[in-house]
């Protein structure tokens, strides 16, 4: 009896541990976990803070933040160290510096900081970072989680097939939920017949332009597409929209943040948002809460939030639970909010009382119009 009551007390002491939290406490590694992050984008983009306030909501729900001031100072520095982890993450800033050039240049350096950091494991945010970082990490001895992928994974050469990856890397993908956006601006603004699709030319846009036009040749939208907008000129994106206000009763608004002035200068998301909202009087569909939050119109959310903590969350199954990427099928994340923009209905006259019932979210900022 007296050896066996240590080994007893010690049982009941982990199944408390383990019992008092939501998830498993981090018993299989002592050591504190090292996780390099990367984002295709920059700080500022509306899109990077939805997907850093997912991630850092998974990492205190997971246990590898202890705490909230951890989470801010990890957002603003960039860098953090935990109880149980060392978390860094680098910015490849391919919105503003799209050229070739520019991206191989990103590659290069994350990639010393990379092999300079030695992390444990990797997660990289969106299309930029998964295919140039994933490919240099390809079949390495470090495991790689993606989110925010624009369309089927399978394109950048990482994983062998969506159920089974094959390789070190695995993740969450967007599948974009617009059939589901355009039959809520159907119900906004029921007397809306016809759509064109407004967007720059990038490979976030390239793959929601070509799901949206296949979903409307298959006549499974509420609307009939007329017509495309794909560039990345500023002055045709101003003309283009300007002409097709004319002949449609409605605009689909994907990403517009790689547009360029005349002289080549990049034009801000927000500078071509407020154009817009200022100059077209149709209602609007979007595929992101960040352009509800712009001041569009309305959306079926593919949430940044979303896309990221369900990438930390295999990340956590990679790291504790010892589960091997090549054999984690790749995901997409669940719908977010039917989101709606107050001050966007108000402008474009519809009343938004007898409507509450259909819709999650009121936004009520325009950050365009600011």
């Amino acid at each position: 009896m007296i050896k066996i009551l240590p080994a007893l007390v010690a049982l009941v002491i982990l199944f408390t541990q383990q019992a008092s939290g939501n998830h498993p406490t981090h018993t299989k590694n002592m050591q504190k976990q090292r996780i390099f992050v990367v984002s295709s984008y920059h700080r500022e983009y509306l899109w990077s803070q939805s997907t850093q306030r997912g991630l850092v909501q998974a990492m205190r729900d997971y246990g590898y933040l202890d705490n909230a001031e951890q989470g801010e100072a990890f957002t603003r520095e960039d860098y953090v160290e935990s109880s149980t982890a060392i978390i860094r993450k680098e910015w490849m800033d391919t919105k503003r510096k799209t050229a070739q050039k520019q991206m191989a240049a990103a590659t290069d350096r994350i990639m010393e900081k990379i092999r300079e950091f030695q992390p444990h494991l990797v997660l990289l945010g969106d299309d930029n970072a998964a295919n140039f970082i994933g490919n240099q990490l390809l079949d390495t001895e470090t495991p790689v989680v993606f989110w925010g992928i624009n369309g089927l994974p399978l394109k950048y050469g990482l994983i062998e097939s969506m159920d089974a990856p094959g390789h070190n890397i695995t993740g969450v993908w967007q599948a974009g939920y617009h059939k589901e956006s355009v039959e809520l601006l159907k119900l906004l603004a029921p007397e809306a017949r016809t759509f064109a699709i407004l967007s720059c030319d990038s490979v976030s846009a390239r793959p929601n332009v070509k799901r949206i036009r296949d979903l409307a040749k298959k006549g499974h939208l509420p609307l009939e597409l007329v017509d495309e907008v794909v560039t990345n000129s500023f002055s045709e994106f101003k003309r283009r929209a300007l002409e097709l206000a004319q002949r449609v009763d409605a605009f689909y608004v994907l990403n517009h943040d790689t547009l360029t002035d005349d002289e080549g200068n990049h034009v801000d998301m927000l500078t071509v948002g407020s154009w817009y909202l200022n100059n077209i009087r149709k209602p609007e569909a979007s595929h992101e809460d960040q352009f509800v939050r712009e001041g569009m119109l309305a959306t079926a959310n593919d949430s940044g939030f979303n896309q990221s903590y369900e990438a930390f969350q295999m990340a956590y199954d990679i790291l504790e639970q010892g589960l091997n990427p090549a054999h984690m099928r790749t995901k997409t994340p669940r719908r977010g909010p039917f989101m709606v923009n107050r001050k966007r209905a108000e402008m474009l006259g519809i009343a938004l009382r007898d409507k509450m019932d259909m819709i999650d979210e009121i936004v009520d900022e325009a950050l365009a119009l600011n």
